[in-house]
């Protein structure tokens, strides 16, 4: 369609490009070098906690030792995704006993008030901007204000367990207090953005809903346990929509659940989800080396967007996800030309392949399979369309292109355009659209 390369934007990026590789031979090290030295968190405590982030979260949207007010540092790690805002503070104090109560009060008040307070500012200064600027000088552009989703995380280190960690609104907000086992825990377990928040959120609507949670000897990652072992929900029995009285939470459930031969098969099935992580990952090196765009822009691109969208989805989506794609690169005998999957929300995902001879024509025709797609799958209106070089067939180097289609509302020049692509070009014109829900 001549008009479709001015109506959606696409990044591309050549890997084969002897420029560009030069570029990438000076600029990533430098980058993984500054992110060993400083970005990790300036203490051990601030460095486990923003090591756990990335590898959860992946690197193009964690943000360690931030800068604030003045250039103050805002928090010890950052989180920004989509309209997500995640705001954690690490405070690492070692506890003295003492004969009474002091010395837990005392803890309690550097280790979780401290915290707690930290959140506060970090959040109350993040409501008056539009942007921050990283420890390393990049400038990120945050979500619109209106559409913001605070999160705030207290990461309270030293009190060897003879602390009972507080949990709820301490009057900013609800906050989430962990320890150094249950913070591994939740990044154990859920390590993606969407499986962790999805967690706070259950937690805040049981604390909210009026249920009374009972901590005997145990913390937030037995909490997790329960959750985790109840089809990941605290909702119970036949009456789920009846708010829950009491919540009993054990000091051994986590490890009982870790131990089972049901974690470690989920852990084993998950496995393959990963190369959907290295695949957002892949990208974003990019990203950030400059390639695809200018790593300063005060607006999230569509570049970002599409790698957002990715990353939004859970982990149980992402072995679908991942089988599909692998399934359709790898196997000699499928001869399609695309393939479209549903993931998280109904946003849909076209795989395609084409040679690195015609990078064009290949981000063109992904582009209208995108819009076809669109068209066709009428609750997907976010569409990320990936193509790159068929496995194992020779060719000048390797490349990869993405496009990011984001349409809320469907005009009678969208069908127009889509129609006539399917006539030119047959794209998807025998596919039963009733198997995608």
């Amino acid at each position: 369609v001549p008009d479709m390369k001015n109506r959606i934007k696409t990044m591309t990026y050549d890997s084969a490009s002897k420029r560009k590789k030069n570029i990438a031979a000076r600029v990533l090290p430098i980058i993984r070098k500054a992110e060993m030295q400083e970005h990790l968190g300036q203490t051990p405590s601030e460095r486990l906690v923003t090591r756990l982030c990335r590898q959860s979260f992946l690197k193009l949207w964690t943000h360690s030792n931030p800068k604030g007010k003045r250039g103050k540092e805002l928090c010890d790690c950052l989180i920004v995704c989509g309209s997500h805002i995640v705001i954690i503070s690490v405070k690492d104090s070692e506890f003295k006993a003492t004969d009474d109560a002091t010395g837990r009060k005392r803890w309690a008040k550097r280790a979780i008030q401290g915290s707690v307070s930290q959140i506060n500012g970090a959040e109350r200064w993040l409501r008056s901007v539009d942007e921050f600027e990283r420890h390393d000088g990049r400038i990120v552009h945050l979500p619109e204000s209106t559409l913001r989703r605070y999160h705030r995380v207290a990461v309270a280190l030293g009190g060897q367990d003879q602390v009972p960690l507080q949990y709820g609104d301490f009057g900013y907000g609800f906050v989430h207090v962990c320890d150094e086992r249950s913070i591994e825990a939740l990044f154990e377990a859920l390590d993606t953005i969407t499986d962790f928040l999805e967690f706070l959120d259950a937690c805040e609507t049981l604390v909210r809903s009026g249920t009374r949670l009972v901590f005997e000897g145990g913390g937030i990652e037995d909490l997790l346990a329960i959750y985790l072992s109840n089809g990941w929900s605290f909702e119970f029995g036949p009456n789920d929509h009846q708010r829950q009285e009491l919540l009993i939470v054990c000091n051994d459930l986590w490890q009982s659940l870790v131990d089972s031969s049901d974690f470690r098969n989920l852990k084993a099935e998950n496995e393959i989800s990963f190369f959907w992580d290295r695949l957002i990952e892949h990208f974003a090196d990019f990203l950030l080396s400059g390639e695809m765009f200018d790593m300063h822009s005060k607006q999230a691109s569509n570049n970002e967007l599409a790698l957002v969208t990715m990353a939004l989805e859970p982990r149980r989506n992402r072995v679908v996800l991942t089988k599909a794609l692998l399934e359709f690169l790898l196997k000699e005998e499928l001869k399609s030309a695309a393939r479209v999957v549903q993931g998280r929300e109904g946003n849909a995902y076209v795989f395609t392949v084409g040679s690195s001879s015609d990078r064009e024509f290949r981000t063109a025709e992904l582009a209208a399979r995108c819009m076809v797609v669109r068209g066709r799958l009428p609750n997907a209106r976010t569409v990320v369309g990936i193509a790159t070089d068929r496995q194992g067939v020779p060719s000048p180097g390797y490349s990869s292109d993405i496009v990011y289609i984001h349409l809320p509302d469907w005009s009678k020049k969208n069908e127009s355009d889509v129609l006539q692509i399917q006539r030119e070009f047959g794209y998807f014109k025998n596919t039963d659209w009733s198997r995608f829900r």
